[in-house]
Formats: C-alpha cells, structure tokens, sequence
C-alpha cells in the first residue's frame, strides 16, 4: 500500500499512516468514459483522488462554443472546495477515459484535520501544492484568452485570520521590510522566487509572457495591491515564477525567505497547518476567480456571496468584510505599526 501510495504524484508528502488512513476511510470506484463526478453548482460530499486513468475539469467557453479542459491525472485531486469554505464547484468534473478514483467522504476527512494536526499540516501542503500546479495551468490559458482577474483579492485577510498573534509575530521577526521604486521587477517569471512577499503598501503589476521566440507577447493578468502575498505558489510547489510582478508605484513589503519558512513548517506543524491552510483557500478562490472572469464558469448566488465576501473593491482595506476578519486587520495594522517604528 505504502509503495503505490508513494507512487502517486506528491503523495510522499503523506506519512505511511496517512496513507492507511486514506485508503481505508477513502472508497475505491470505477468510473466510465464521460461519466460524470462532479456537476457544476451541485454540493458534493466527497473529494476525489485519481488512481489510474484521467479525469477533465471542464471549462465551456460561450463564445467560442468550445469545451477547455483541465486534465487530471494519477495522484491529482478534485472537489477541494468542499473543505476550504466554497460547497459547490463552479466547474464540472468528468472521466476523460476509464478511471479508478478514491473517494473520499467529506466529513471523515473534515474531522481527522480537525483531530489530527500532524495529518492536516501535511494534507494541507499536498492540496496547497496540487492547486499552485492547477493555478499556473488556469493562468497560462487565461493569458491566452486576455483575461484578467477580477479584483484584487488582500490575501493577508485569508493568512492573518487563520494564523494566530505568535504566528505573525514570527512573519515580523523574521521578515525584512523593503521599499522598491516604481518600475522594479520584484519577481521574474521563469526564475527562482527566493521568498514570500506581504506588500504593506503601493500597487504591483503582474505579467506572463505567452508564445514563443519571436511571437511572445508579455500580457498583464492581474494588479496586487496593498494586503497582498507574492511568491505563494512557488514556495509551495518549489517552481520557478509563474509570471513576473512589477511595482507600478513606490512599493513596501515584507520580504520572508523561502529557506527560513520551510524550516519553521518543519519544526512547527501547528503553524504549517494554519499556513498552508490559507494558501489553499487563497489558490481555490482564484482559480474560481479566473474561471468567472473568463466566463468558463457560473456561478450559484450563495457560490457568488462567497466569492464576493473575499473581494473589497475600495482603495482602503475594509476588514470587517469577512467574519472574523477584524482580528486579521489589528494584526495586520500591529505589524505595519512595528515596521514604522
């Protein structure tokens, strides 16, 4: 069990134990060409793990009357939304040939991340690391199609809610307040991201370069602005950038380093439980964000209410528009206020 458990793309992430325990709660299903797993804007009980064959995620494009798919293959993972706070999928899932899937119920899995917190700091470094892989897929094919993201999401609601005050007390310590002029490449697709980046103020630009010698086009995809995390996805997936980020005015940030963070997951599993916690929540919104914005996907309105709650559309941070997201404001302020010192 533990071999073909390992077998499986990322699941050395997982201890012997975890594999047991998501093999024997977890039930092994046969699914025909077509059939479907996952219906858009219907609740599911149940993430899914691919064993053998494919499965597509599914992104119909009304404008062109054509059908985008997303491929997932052995070790990958769908109908992680249930867990991270989104209760329906705005996309539907299907078997793109015959495939065996490990299903895996909801609540079983909701109550041993709760229980166990060894298990959850892993599992949640697995999923982190499946939806930073998804994420740079979605990015590169609405690259294509010129479409950006909706509004900038302020990622630190999301990580200053769920971590706790030692948590970001830890982020200030280690961390290096840094100021960049406008027009500085801060990361640089294609090349290491030597840290994580909380932009405490001034808007940044993100770019992705689409095509090839002498027909790449760099494209604008998104704007970051203050309250904002860069350098997420490759600290979780261990890739070059994905895109390439520039200040579009005086920019501050706190600069973390990758090598200081993994080791304070590795010695510390509460925190990385509530760190990759947030960053899964933080990839699943914008993939569900670019899937909006690119019409692939329609949402129900409680999947909307949902979506919108993690939006703020003015120039200030409100930090009243999640519940229990005011702490994650006087964090936030605490640490700005200790940067200015």
């Amino acid at each position: 069990m533990l071999h073909f458990c390992q077998s499986l793309t990322h699941f050395n992430l997982f201890s012997e134990v975890d594999c047991e325990w998501l093999f024997t709660i977890g039930k092994t299903q046969s699914r025909s060409t077509n059939s479907t797993l996952i219906q858009a804007n219907q609740e599911s009980s149940a993430i899914y793990i691919v064993l053998e064959g494919e499965l597509a995620i599914q992104l119909p494009d009304a404008s062109t009357h054509r059908i985008d798919q997303i491929a997932l293959g052995s070790g990958d993972l769908i109908g992680e939304t249930t867990i991270l706070g989104h209760p329906v999928a705005p996309f539907s899932v299907v078997a793109a040939g015959d495939t065996q899937v490990l299903e895996i119920p909801r609540q079983s899995l909701n109550q041993q991340l709760t229980r166990n917190r060894d298990f959850a700091a892993r599992f949640y470094r697995f999923l982190a690391t499946k939806l930073s892989e998804r994420l740079r897929q979605l990015s590169v094919l609405m690259a294509k199609r010129q479409v950006k993201e909706g509004e900038p999401l302020r990622k630190v609601l999301r990580v200053f809610a769920t971590l706790n005050d030692s948590d970001v007390a830890w982020l200030l310590a280690q961390g290096t307040a840094e100021r960049a002029s406008l027009g500085t490449s801060l990361i640089e697709q294609g090349k290491a991201v030597p840290a994580i980046y909380l932009l405490l103020d001034g808007v940044l630009g993100v770019y992705i370069n689409i095509g090839a010698g002498a027909t790449i086009q760099e494209v604008e995809v998104a704007k970051r602005v203050k309250g904002d995390i860069l350098g997420e996805m490759s600290f979780v997936d261990g890739g070059a950038a994905s895109a390439t980020v520039k200040t579009l005015e005086n920019a501050w940030f706190l600069s973390v380093p990758q090598s200081t963070l993994s080791e304070k997951m590795r010695m510390d599993q509460g925190f990385a439980s509530r760190f990759y916690q947030a960053l899964a929540q933080i990839m699943t919104t914008r993939c569900q964000d670019l899937l909006v914005q690119g019409g692939l996907a329609h949402l129900t309105s409680e999947s909307i209410n949902l979506l919108s709650e993690e939006i703020e559309v003015e120039d200030e941070l409100d930090f009243d528009v999640l519940e229990g997201t005011a702490i994650a404001g006087t964090r936030f302020d605490w640490m700005i206020q200790q940067l200015r010192r």
